[in-house]
């Protein structure tokens, strides 16, 4: 492979995100070109998060500019997932929700050259997802999904893309695939190795650079590296925690920043034209109250933030109103949420107990969306739609001790998807789950509060929890899950 690396290192999954002079060396002799890319991955926000600390795409954009100024030769991609999950994308205005239209108006702003399509755009309705793809000015690519009638591309889709960058000409080509976790009826999905190897041995021959800008997993982002030699670099998405990993004979870089552009990657590839040598360096930047940001940009956040705010007043919300003041941090990250008992999660349940007046409640982690530490300080209306997105209603149901049991220890073989359950009210002692104090007994009827999606059977190995199901039944509900989360915040902190 035509690959030479410029710094060695087995595996990082953190670090590597100290402040480094952007300014871009001499180019080794006088037939080396440079490329320089700002890579960000599982942008669902387009404010800062954090309490306003780290993330925040006008900085995004303010970064951006600065590398343009620094090396006309500049391109900036996204590694995936950006329609949704998101608290402004479930806003109503016009009367439709946003569904991602507020993301990529300010990717538009930004100057976006390629997206690669994420699991989580598959989240929203297909006419969301065809009208979000036409409304795009950045080229969008996968190589394996496509719509589910004759498996065709679709619309605005690329399969992959070459571009032809600055005044240099670099040709830059990009292949990318997507796991296919997200099961829709109008997306199918061809195998992901197989197709991201066959288009990069097509576009490999027209690349001054080939890159892999994938949605998948690490594992899988790994052997890609490993076992298609053209690739010169694999820029990925979807763990949400940077990693910088270094994989095949050929030590091919793996790239990942953190979720939310709470960093962002800036890769500075040189190609001598002469003997078709590629080297590379990366850094990780992180994105701070530090970070100019962009007037243009700053100004379309903005306003897209006012009309989602005026779709929540119509939906019954306050999103400027605070709730309470938080005194210790609440952390919704997604590596907490889903792996283990979290204080988040139990306030939630209790919120669920309190206003459906049992002593039990659980829910599924995956419908904590906010992926972030909610710091202490003000808590907002908005920061509980953030928290919980799609909203859904707290409903309790009845069902024996054996399904409760059963549901209980499935949760916590979940553990580390979004079926991991967070709940109030229950205690394991080895093998055996205590409710309300006592052993669960298996004949016992037992009710308990939930929300409505958990018992839909729509959750990954729960499709067995179901109001639909024989033994267990809905006995009542009791309103919107993030009232519920509000009004306990307030009964414990206010």
């Amino acid at each position: 492979m035509r690959y030479v690396v410029l710094a060695l290192a087995a595996l990082v999954f953190a670090g590597c995100s100290s402040t480094v002079p952007l300014t871009p060396g001499p180019a080794p002799g006088g037939l080396a070109v440079e490329l320089t890319i700002l890579q960000i991955n599982d942008v669902y926000e387009i404010t800062p998060v954090e309490g306003g600390q780290a993330g925040g795409m006008a900085r995004v954009a303010g970064l951006l500019r600065q590398l343009e100024a620094e090396n006309p030769n500049t391109i900036a991609v996204l590694a995936g997932d950006y329609l949704s999950p998101s608290a402004l994308g479930t806003a109503r205005v016009d009367g439709e929700r946003l569904a991602g239209k507020q993301m990529v108006a300010v990717l538009n702003a930004l100057g976006l050259d390629v997206a690669a399509l994420g699991n989580h755009e598959f989240d929203v309705s297909e006419e969301a997802f065809r009208q979000r793809m036409r409304e795009s000015e950045f080229r969008v690519i996968s190589g394996n999904a496509r719509a589910a009638e004759g498996f065709a591309p679709f619309e605005n889709v690329d399969e992959h893309a070459l571009l032809t960058v600055g005044p240099d000409q670099i040709r830059v080509g990009l292949v990318s695939t997507v796991l296919p976790s997200t099961v829709k009826d109008y997306v199918t999905y061809g195998d992901l190795m197989d197709e991201l190897a066959a288009d990069a041995a097509e576009l490999a021959p027209q690349s001054d650079v080939l890159i892999g800008l994938t949605h998948l997993s690490f594992a899988d982002d790994a052997r890609a590296a490993a076992t298609i030699p053209e690739l010169d670099l694999v820029l990925g998405g979807h763990e949400h925690e940077n990693v910088r990993a270094y994989r095949g004979a050929d030590l091919t870089p793996v790239l990942k920043a953190d979720a939310n552009a709470r960093t962002v990657y800036v890769h500075r590839v040189r190609v001598d034209r002469e003997t078709g040598a590629v080297t590379s360096s990366s850094t990780l930047v992180p994105i701070t109250p530090e970070t100019p940001e962009d007037p243009a940009v700053a100004d379309e956040v903005a306003r897209w933030v006012e009309a989602a705010y005026a779709g929540f007043r119509a939906d019954g919300f306050e999103p400027d109103r605070v709730v309470v003041q938080l005194p210790e941090p609440l952390d919704g990250r997604e590596g907490t949420i889903r792996t283990r008992q979290a204080l988040l999660g139990t306030t939630i349940a209790d919120g669920f107990r309190e206003v459906a007046g049992v002593d039990l409640a659980i829910f599924n982690g995956g419908s904590v969306r906010v992926d972030d530490v909610l710091t202490p300080g003000p808590f907002t209306e908005y920061d509980a739609i953030r928290v919980m997105p799609f909203g859904g209603e707290v409903v309790v149901v009845e069902l024996p001790g054996r399904l409760l049991s059963r549901l209980l220890d499935q949760g916590e073989a979940n553990a580390g998807t979004g079926g991991y359950l967070q709940r109030s009210g229950f205690t394991r002692e080895g093998d055996t789950w205590r409710a309300a104090g006592e052993p669960i007994e298996a004949d016992t009827l037992y009710r308990i509060a939930t929300n409505d999606f958990l018992v839909s059977g729509r959750e990954s190995g729960l499709d067995w929890f179901s109001v639909d199901a024989p033994d267990i039944a809905q006995i009542s509900t009791h309103g919107d899950v993030r009232q519920a989360l509000i009004a306990e915040l307030k009964r414990q902190y206010d």
